[in-house]
């Protein structure tokens, strides 16, 4: 799947990051940049766009004045702005993400992941993340994940058949999977809630293979598959 963006936002320089972050992401298609918000809209109004990278202080029509506009386009919308102070409106206005300038490439790739994720969602598809691997990019299908294991920089995301590794925290990784659909349940581990067959004092079985349970995460895990 390949996701088709646009990006609107008054700054030259800002709309440059935007382009240059989204050549290196490889399910994504930006076709459009535009300056003027309202040349953006009426692009909107006439080509099927799935994200829309929207800034939100500008000077002829504010990002989220336009955000409300497009309440009745099936659009995913990402707020980009160097102003931390607009994030609650944002989510209000259903904004998928909200990324502050300047962005970094891996927080862009969080990002687009989760549009991806939604994309997804909304086509009724298996949900995937793309995540780097050296220098090739590796589509990890979620449905096949089973742990993902931390170790010292690296994560190790760990499926039936292949394990794939990658630069990342387990933070960040933890912030681009589905709410629900994964735990975490150590400081090196995350685990797919429907891979654990088993729970013990202080480990997991999932799959084939024992993951440590630290006592911190325990209530949650147990939340989440016994309800």
């Amino acid at each position: 799947m390949i996701l088709q963006a646009i990006a609107i936002d008054d700054e030259p320089s800002a709309l440059k990051v935007l382009e240059a972050h989204a050549e290196k992401i490889p399910f994504l298609n930006l076709t459009q940049s535009f300056l003027n918000p309202t040349e953006g809209l009426a692009y909107l109004q006439s080509h099927r766009v799935d994200v829309v990278f929207l800034d939100v202080q500008m000077p002829d029509l504010m990002g989220t004045e336009l955000a409300k506009l497009l309440r009745d386009i099936d659009v995913q919308l990402i707020f980009v702005t160097a102003y931390a102070d607009y994030a609650v409106q944002g989510f209000q206005l259903r904004a998928l993400d909200y990324l502050l300038k300047p962005v970094s490439l891996p927080r862009f790739l969080e990002a687009c992941n989760r549009a991806l994720q939604g994309q997804q969602k909304r086509l009724n598809q298996s949900p995937s993340l793309f995540i780097k691997d050296g220098y090739d990019w590796v589509k990890v299908e979620l449905d096949e994940l089973l742990y993902i294991r931390s170790d010292t920089n690296l994560l190790f995301f760990h499926q039936a058949e292949k394990t794939v590794s990658t630069r990342m925290t387990i933070s960040k990784a933890l912030d681009m999977l589905p709410k629900g659909a994964f735990v975490r349940v150590h400081k090196s581990y995350i685990v797919a809630v429907h891979a654990i067959r088993k729970i013990e004092r202080h480990q997991l079985t999932v799959g084939q293979d024992k993951i440590p349970l630290a006592s911190s995460y325990k209530e949650e895990v147990q939340r989440l598959l016994l309800g």
